[in-house]
């Protein structure tokens, strides 16, 4: 018994996989518009060491990109979640009272990101409101900067470097992003029905 033709099978079921993929899209866009809509405001921070002496300028740099990935994870803690939000510029209210889900808002407002090779670390702010954004983004760098010194020695210095930069667009949720995936999985499945259905 010859094997069936899979392309030629999947070329004349191009229809059922179309279907799949356009309502896969379909349903990832309607996640994302029943989730909230966040503006972003992102800001740069450079730490640099001041006390590199006998050190080569690769060590140099590895070590203040180290310095520059805890920082990041300092973004997360509480504590430093409680001084950003003691600000009276930022809106306390949008964070929920419960310790966990306090803690997981906080995560989904403040993300960090460090440059490779480099010292430099992105801080972006997630808000419904623009300008509560750009109130996080600037709190949280200000609030490195300070704490700099205290955690990881008097040698090192953050500084920003960027402006706030408001995002003009919703930036959360993606709605690119997500209907790519939508079209990848609603293609996937439907190449699968295809052959489920050759196989029955």
């Amino acid at each position: 018994m010859s094997r069936p033709n899979y392309i030629r099978l999947i070329i004349r079921s191009w229809r059922q996989v179309a279907l799949t993929t356009v309502l896969a899209i379909v349903l990832a866009l309607a996640f994302s518009l029943v989730q909230p809509l966040k503006y972003s405001s992102t800001v740069k921070i450079l730490i640099t060491q001041t006390n590199t002496t006998g050190l080569d300028p690769y060590t140099a740099i590895k070590s203040t990109e180290r310095i520059a990935q805890n920082m990041s994870e300092l973004v997360y803690t509480s504590a430093f979640f409680d001084a950003v939000v003691n600000d009276p510029s930022v809106n306390i209210d949008y964070f929920p009272t419960d310790d966990l889900k306090r803690r997981t808002a906080w995560e989904q407002t403040i993300k960090t990101a460090v440059t490779p090779g480099t010292g430099v670390m992105t801080v972006t702010a997630y808000h419904p409101d623009r300008n509560q954004a750009t109130s996080l983004a600037v709190r949280s760098a200000k609030e490195l900067a300070v704490e700099a010194p205290n955690y990881f020695g008097f040698s090192v210095r953050a500084q920003v470097i960027d402006a706030p930069i408001p995002s003009r667009f919703i930036a959360k949720p993606d709605f690119i992003t997500n209907g790519i995936f939508g079209a990848v999985a609603g293609f996937l499945i439907g190449l699968a029905w295809v052959l489920w259905k050759v196989r029955e």
